[in-house]
């Protein structure tokens, strides 16, 4: 009797958990992509409108100072986050808050943003930090990002053609990123999920060529120096991988080029094209669901 009790309660909980990371209604945001694939949405910031890349690499929101220097009240805080990027360079940044941040009809407040002084085409970046206890998915046929509610995400689940493994890197609520299990030929590999990354971009730490097979001294490579500290960089190897695949082989690439980094700070980070055309990041179930 006991065990049936918890066990019901349990069950209870765990319903009363997930729909209350769910939004009442679906929202849909359409986006742009960019030649390279990178997904274009608009936003404000305390009323201010942008125009962002939305970025499940990016770990934390992030503004460019001339469009910071356009927004009322945008408040700093006495906090600061240090990241790095994937290549290694560490970036110190002051924290800000917003009092709202609005995509389309997904409103969100007291959200905090990095603000860095670079020369970029939009007015910044939309990590995953607004969207951390959400389901969303990113609809490359039609071009729109859903926020599911309850009901819309559950159609979803009985349509799916494959399911996949979600994992969350969640620091302080400030730094959010996603990542899933892959196949690379021989190898079994934790990789990041980089809608920033823009499409058919793979990316791994330089290590794993010798357990590929691929002679370092036969391939095209070079140096980069980094785009944030050009004093800093990392060299780049270019090479053909023979297969790339989920763990179940449901979504999976044969014979593509592949890059190799010395001094990745992941095992592999990449775009997420190759999953599918329609794919739900279901972050509160921890699951990747493709329609």
């Amino acid at each position: 009797m006991k065990k049936g009790f918890l066990l019901v309660t349990f069950l209870l909980f765990s319903t009363v958990f997930y729909a209350q990371h769910y939004t009442k209604e679906k929202i849909e945001i359409p986006f742009k992509l960019s030649p390279n694939g990178h997904i274009m949405i608009k936003a404000s910031v305390n009323g201010v409108p942008g125009n962002f890349v939305f970025d499940t690499g990016a770990g934390m929101n992030l503004l460019t100072k001339d469009f910071a220097d356009k927004i009322d009240s945008l408040e700093k805080t006495t906090h600061f986050y240090t990241g790095h990027r994937a290549t290694g360079e560490a970036i110190t940044s002051d924290l800000y808050q917003s009092e709202v941040l609005k995509i389309a009809n997904f409103s969100i407040e007291d959200e905090q943003f990095a603000v860095y002084d670079i020369d970029f085409p939009l007015d910044g970046l939309i990590s995953l930090t607004p969207l951390q206890h959400k389901a969303f998915t990113v609809n490359f046929e039609e071009n729109k990002l859903v926020i599911e509610s309850e009901e819309s995400l559950r159609r979803r689940k009985e349509n799916i053609k494959f399911e996949m493994p979600l994992e969350i890197n969640n620091d302080r609520n400030v730094k959010v990123s996603v990542g899933t299990i892959v196949q690379l030929d021989s190898l079994e590999l934790h990789v990041g999920l980089d809608s920033g990354a823009g499409f058919d971009v793979y990316r791994f730490n330089s290590r794993y060529m010798e357990a590929l097979g691929i002679d370092s001294t036969q391939v095209e490579s070079k140096y980069i120096p980094s785009s944030f500290k050009p004093e800093q960089g990392n060299q780049y190897y270019f090479a053909e991988v023979s297969r790339l695949s989920d763990l179940k082989v449901n979504a999976e690439q044969i014979g593509f080029r592949a890059t190799f980094i010395d001094g990745l700070i992941y095992e592999g980070i990449m775009g997420i094209n190759w999953i599918g055309e329609i794919i739900t990041f279901d972050i509160p179930a921890k699951r990747i669901l493709v329609n």
